[in-house]
């Protein structure tokens, strides 16, 4: 089988505990691009939060795609033509900020490649913000930021508080939303039927490249999707225990170049 398009979840898996993709796993990723295979930098990270792995990998050159806010936006790089969108309503979007404050979660959104939120100190607010090298504006008033439809919601509150409240806190919304966790303190509201498998398919559709030609790496929930969904579904030795149990194959660490090692096994010319 010639795999021709890697799905690959960033945090936790392509970046190990340091916050670096590594020499070995860069490598790996450059020479399967010069065989013709496309990179997908698959992320709940905004857009704007791809743009420094994107260009290190070198997907300006080759022609990679983004598919960014847990797939309600796939774009190409490095013209970030828009392959596919979906958005949340202002409405919608409004239902989901009165419900956080019920809960007493942290809100935030994304505008001008930039987060706006009314709890700019709230821990978890500052982590998105660094992981994604991104400003941070304090707002008033996070409904009257809501001119448009916009892509993403995030929600953030304690790993065990979030855990507890998960469930509850979805069930006014039925199937109306696609609402899950991505980090273990970040809860994730999008438009319905939005995931990252939904949007890899569209992205392979396209391109001409079928389900069983695709390979996905991941190592959170928000991955869960896609790793079932590819040809090659494969988790980070790191990755959360039903992740790897739903994974076809489960790698070496996320510091241990697990990416590399798979794709040594595959491709002629990748050492691992």
């Amino acid at each position: 089988m010639k795999y021709k398009l890697i799905a690959l979840d960033l945090d936790g898996t392509l970046k190990n505990s340091d916050n670096q993709i590594t020499a070995k796993t860069k490598e790996a990723l450059i020479e399967v691009q010069k065989q013709g295979v496309k990179i997908v930098l698959a992320s709940g990270r905004p857009t704007a939060g791809l743009r420094h792995e994107a260009k290190e990998l070198l997907l300006d050159e080759f022609g990679g795609y983004l598919l960014s806010f847990n797939g309600a936006r796939v774009g190409t790089v490095p013209n970030q033509e828009t392959v596919y969108e979906q958005t949340l309503s202002i409405e919608e979007a409004k239902k989901v900020y009165t419900q956080a404050k019920q809960y007493n979660l942290a809100c935030m959104t994304y505008k001008n490649d930039s987060i706006y939120t009314e709890d700019i100190d709230d821990e978890y607010v500052c982590i998105e913000a660094k992981i994604n090298d991104i400003r941070k504006y304090q707002v008033s008033s996070f409904i009257d930021i809501l001119e448009n439809p916009i892509h993403k919601v995030l929600l953030t509150g304690t790993p065990e508080y979030i855990a507890s409240i998960e469930e509850e806190f979805k069930k006014p919304f039925g199937n109306e939303l696609s609402i899950y966790r991505s980090a273990p303190f970040f809860l994730e509201v999008m438009a319905k039927n939005i995931d990252k498998a939904a949007s890899l398919d569209r992205l392979a559709k396209s391109l001409g490249i079928k389900q069983e030609e695709v390979i996905a790496f991941g190592d959170g929930y928000n991955d869960l999707s896609m790793i079932e969904y590819a040809g090659l579904g494969v988790a980070m030795e790191n990755a959360v225990e039903e992740v790897k149990q739903r994974a076809k194959v489960v790698t070496k660490s996320n510091n241990e170049d697990g990416i590399a090692y798979v794709l040594s096994q595959i491709y002629e010319g990748v050492e691992y």
